[in-house]
């Protein structure tokens, strides 16, 4: 069973999948390495990342990590 702590975005700290709809269904998956889950917006920012720069930021220059 998940618990409230899951449903926070390691990449910002937000809510996933967003604040609206917390913990109601799935997030994105992180680009990084396909397992992390990270809110909806997280996720449309690593595609176009990914898109623009050729890679998304490394997992440990994500601001939530801190």
């Amino acid at each position: 069973m998940r618990v409230a702590t899951d449903y926070i975005c390691p990449r910002c700290g937000g809510d996933i999948p967003n604040a609206v709809y917390k913990g109601r269904y799935p997030g994105a998956l992180s680009r990084t390495d396909n397992e992390t889950e990270i809110c909806s917006d997280c996720g449309s920012l690593e595609a176009m990342e990914q898109f623009a720069c050729g890679r998304c930021r490394d997992q440990s220059e994500w601001s939530g990590n801190r």
